[in-house]
């Protein structure tokens, strides 16, 4: 048992095998009522000794479960991603989670900050997200929760009275669980003005926006992005277009703050399949700006906002408001993901999948863009071509754009890298998710990862990379390559895989198609 004193009362957490460990700490008040469409609220203080060996509740869920027979191998990719976990709910969800080598106030260790993964309607802090093993390379390490789908993602400032529906709940949630951290990680023995946020796919958008907000100006110092892309945002007009529509269709009118606040769980997860209905069948798309004709931020910020003013590709060029330093990357199959949506033959639900990426490509020609990869790809069957296509469009070259922009603000403060280990199950490569299967190693996910002394040297390599670069700005580990910044000049990456090695501009002959 350990025992820490916080500000707001006594917490008692556990120890496992030299880690002190800390569950369902609550960071803000639970989402009841009005608070559930509401900024959140930091926690009231508590007087007696408060339990937090457990997990705690997750924030509702939005992650369809498909009655569809998928193949076997997409099935097994699906479970290792826990999508056969089924996750408690509950109001007194707004958590976080605490692994730390050190309870001493004197410590100064520095603190790195989880945010999930689930595309912004699924996911949790449990223990998918055990972060035992970062803290035995003696940094304390904190996993949040934040609301998902239309608790945190419907935007709609001024359409209610005073704060209801305000814009960016969710990414005021991940803000006010970043003053949480400044307020108490000492307790913990972390270094509050040491602090680096990382996280993967959704997790990785949400630090992109957060890179780019005044309103967590000062809240951490650093940041790892994995596999996410810079550019799920929309202003705040066209979310409020969407908004007001989508509400319509449960009944709610704008202003009837009532009927906003009555709405059950069942006819808020009807909200999130409107929405979809609306961004990826809805005609005409007009009327929804940015978000009908870029389908992918759908889900992501409202800019023109207080806690967003700009893109956050605009901003970096700028300098980021923290002067943060950023490590970026993807996998080389982050986009396979696409071809496993559907029951279908995988390069079937690739090309179906395509068109919805046709706002992101340039001139908007999805057709023209996949011709142009088959001259360059000529050995490649069709299949694996969608899915390079799908992956560049989504994924990798978001992610270079924001490594050029944060670049230009920050020279010699930039790490790109790619991951190139492929995944166990037959056909997929480095799809989606394998960085956290090697970072993590926690069930289910390991099941997309071999058991061998090169993945167990990968798993370490990367292990390294990220906390040094979390203690000191820059990615250095005893076993891999020399790690040199990322300019628009030389390009230098990092590829991870087996054989780990330092490339300048890989691919550089697809890359020239997205200029």
């Amino acid at each position: 048992m350990t025992i820490v004193q916080l500000s707001s009362g006594p917490l008692r957490g556990s120890a496992e095998k030299g880690i002190h460990v800390f569950r369902g700490i609550p960071y803000a008040e639970p989402l009841q009522g009005a608070a559930r469409w509401l900024p959140p609220q930091p926690r009231r203080p508590w007087s007696e000794l408060r339990d937090a060996t457990r997990y705690g509740p997750a924030c509702m869920q939005f992650g369809s479960r498909s009655a569809l027979r998928f193949p076997k191998t997409r099935m097994a990719y699906l479970r290792a991603l826990g999508g056969s976990i089924v996750l408690e709910e509950g109001d007194d969800s707004l958590l976080l989670n605490i692994w730390t080598p050190s309870v001493d106030v004197g410590a100064q260790l520095p603190v790195m900050v989880w945010i999930h993964g689930g595309g912004f309607t699924a996911g949790a802090a449990n223990s998918f997200y055990d972060a035992a093993r970062f803290a035995r390379k003696d940094v304390v390490v904190v996993v949040i929760q934040y609301r998902l789908g239309p608790p945190g993602f419907l935007h709609g400032s001024g359409l209610f009275s005073g704060e209801l529906c305000a814009d960016n709940r969710a990414l005021l949630d991940q803000v006010c669980a970043l003053q949480w951290v400044q307020q108490n990680i000492a307790a913990f023995g972390g270094n509050a003005v040491n602090v680096t946020l990382f996280g993967e796919s959704a997790g990785a958008f949400a630090i992109y926006q957060l890179a780019a907000s005044p309103r967590a100006k000062g809240l951490f110092h650093r940041a790892i992005a994995m596999g996410g892309m810079a550019q799920t945002c929309a202003p705040a007009d066209d979310y409020h277009a969407l908004t007001r529509d989508v509400l319509g269709e449960v009944g709610v009118a704008p202003g009837d703050d009532e009927a906003l606040i009555a709405l059950d769980s069942e006819q808020v997860k009807r909200l999130q399949a409107a929405i979809g209905k609306r961004i990826f069948r809805g005609k005409p798309m007009e009327r929804y700006g940015v978000l009908g004709r870029e389908k992918v931020s759908f889900l992501g910020a409202a800019t023109a906002t207080e806690f967003l003013p700009e893109s956050p590709l605009d901003c970096y060029a700028k300098g980021t408001p923290n002067q943060i330093d950023l490590m970026l990357g993807t996998c080389r199959n982050d986009g396979g993901l696409f071809s496993l949506a559907l029951p279908l033959p995988r390069s079937w639900s690739a090309k179906l999948f395509a068109p919805n990426l046709k706002g992101i490509v340039p001139g908007g020609d999805i057709v023209k863009m996949q011709a142009c990869y088959r001259r360059e790809m000529p050995d490649a069957a069709k299949g694996e071509v969608y899915d390079r296509v799908n992956n560049d469009a989504f994924y990798r070259m978001p992610t270079i754009r924001a490594a050029e922009a944060h670049a230009v603000g920050h020279p010699g403060r930039t790490y790109l890298y790619q991951l190139d280990y492929p995944c166990t199950l037959d056909g997929l490569g480095a799809i989606h998710g394998i960085d956290v299967a090697l970072l993590f190693r926690t069930a289910p996910v390991d099941q997309l990862i071999g058991t061998d002394a090169e993945t167990d040297a990968l798993a370490e390599g990367m292990l390294a990379f990220w906390t040094q670069f979390a203690k000191t700005g820059r990615p250095s580990a005893p076993s891999m390559p020399v790690w040199q910044p990322f300019d628009s000049t030389t390009r230098s990456t990092m590829v991870l895989d087996r054989a780990s090695r330092s490339v300048f501009d890989p691919d550089g002959h697809l890359r020239r198609y997205w200029r």
